[in-house]
């Protein structure tokens, strides 16, 4: 009798102890599972330093991954919303990423040009130089729309005309269109000039409203101004000195996204 309550004992305890090896199990299982999606949602770290080689297929993901189309643009004289063009997929991922990276906080309008364009996006200060090191040095292929157009309150990439027969866009300097309107004598011989034929819209934009249309076709136009074109006008009536650099500072105090 004895012997068999001793078994019985040991039966016992190896059940107990088979028992809190399941749970201890099932709870290790439970942890692991529960760190996997915690680091799952851990926010991916954007470290990627871009090159003529790469830019192209990185923007292209990055597009898909930050479909953003609208920032609010805060300058030391107002605030200036800008819708980003779809059809422009590289430019417009490009800019979101800067703007995501702060890349343009504390930056200056540094060429202005009344009735031409305001320009911006670059900077003397030594730690914007390191930023823009660590975000890569690289071109954007030019992404040219009849339906995008040099029109007042556009926003185009800057380029190089040197050794740049493909057109392909600085990543970091941009500028607005102040412009100015034109007649339909002047747009003629424009037309004559260059070889080209505006479109309706191109002619009622330039006709109406102005702009810049002998920059069509010259540079990538990825967006417009949707609110703040006084904002513009305001910059372009400022007084400059040499290089067209306005002689108050104009300043870029931030860009937060919108939508």
């Amino acid at each position: 009798m004895t012997y068999k309550i001793y078994l019985l004992g040991i039966v016992c305890l190896l059940l107990v102890g088979c028992s809190d090896g399941s749970e201890k199990e099932s709870s290790d299982s439970s942890n692991k599972s529960e760190k996997a999606q915690v680091k799952t949602k851990k926010k991916k770290v954007d470290n990627t330093v871009l090159t003529d080689k790469n830019a192209v297929s990185f923007l292209t993901e990055y597009a898909k991954e930050n479909p953003e189309n609208e920032v609010l643009m805060k300058t030391s004289l107002g605030d200036i919303k800008i819708k980003l063009y779809e059809n422009t997929p590289l430019h417009r991922a490009n800019f979101i990423r800067l703007v995501k990276k702060d890349f343009y906080d504390n930056t200056l309008f540094y060429r202005v040009i009344k009735g031409f364009v305001v320009q911006g996006g670059g900077s003397d200060d030594l730690a914007h130089g390191r930023k823009k090191r660590k975000i890569g040095k690289y071109n954007i292929p030019a992404e040219f729309q009849s339906e995008n157009i040099h029109k007042k309150g556009a926003l185009a990439a800057a380029r190089n005309y040197e050794n740049n027969p493909d057109k392909k866009s600085n990543p970091f300097d941009f500028y607005f269109v102040h412009g100015q309107k034109y007649d339909k004598l002047t747009l003629d011989a424009m037309a004559d000039e260059k070889g080209i034929t505006f479109s309706e819209k191109q002619r009622n934009a330039y006709l109406n409203i102005g702009g810049a249309p002998h920059l069509d076709g010259e540079h990538t136009v990825f967006g417009e101004v949707v609110e703040g074109l006084d904002v513009i006008d305001e910059i372009a009536s400022k007084e400059v000195g040499e290089g067209d650099w306005p002689v108050e500072n104009v300043y870029i105090e931030s860009i937060e996204i919108v939508n």
